[in-house]
């Protein structure tokens, strides 16, 4: 039995996407793993896919033409790794220096400097906030489990940065509305003690699940557990 189940559920309270952790020791890459078929799933509605119903490869409506892409830690490390890069150059050569100079890491985007002909040319390194993303609904507990997943590693990546020296941490003027929403989730999470977890993995598999659940998103464990 795979240790995190990924389903579609049509029952009321919660409808959508949702997920079982089935196994005390899961981690996020075997949620991960889990996950990565419903990119590939063409019974799955996808709002923004080739008649509702296709797989995300290939996708004219690509949602990296326009993202704004932090990576989480993980990726940020694995990414430079690929490209023989110091985390330096990589954020000097692949991020957009005006987001830079505020303190967001934002890839550079229009389309994703990543993209080419259509498709992700780092696919199996691509940030959590890439991987979770599915033009299609998501039950409210797993919406927001894996909402906190993701800004607790993009988190992570930015004090990584700063503590660095990689990363400007004075405020600016001219914020767009998008930067201003993203350096206040940053600050929400700054704190957050699971972003330790992340500071200190080198693999998502280093990365339990079960402190990430919280009363509202406890549904989502196995009672069995």
């Amino acid at each position: 039995m795979p240790k995190v189940e990924v389903y579609y559920r049509d029952s009321e309270p919660e409808p959508g996407i949702s997920l079982r952790i089935r196994d005390k020791s899961a981690s996020v890459e075997d949620l991960l793993e889990a996950w990565q078929p419903l990119c590939d799933d063409e019974t799955l509605f996808k709002a923004f896919a080739q008649d509702n119903y296709s797989m995300c490869r290939g996708c004219t409506t690509n949602c990296c033409n326009t993202a704004y892409v932090i990576p989480d830690i993980i990726s940020f490390k694995q990414m430079a790794y690929h490209l023989h890069l110091s985390h330096d150059e990589f954020l000097q050569s692949y991020f957009q220096k005006e987001k830079l100079a505020v303190g967001l890491p934002r890839m550079k985007p229009d389309p994703c400097i990543f993209l080419k002909d259509n498709m992700c040319t780092i696919y199996p390194l691509r940030s959590l906030i890439c991987r979770f993303y599915v033009c299609t609904r998501l039950s409210g507990p797993v919406e927001q489990f894996i909402y906190s997943l993701t800004w607790t590693g993009i988190t992570a990546a930015i004090l990584y940065a700063e503590k660095n020296g990689l990363l400007q941490t004075q405020p600016a003027a001219g914020l767009s509305s998008m930067d201003i929403l993203f350096k206040g989730l940053i600050e929400e999470y700054r704190y957050n003690p699971n972003v330790q977890l992340f500071m200190n993995a080198e693999e998502y598999s280093d990365i339990p699940l079960l402190p990430f659940i919280d009363s509202y998103t406890s549904e989502l464990v196995d009672v069995r557990l």
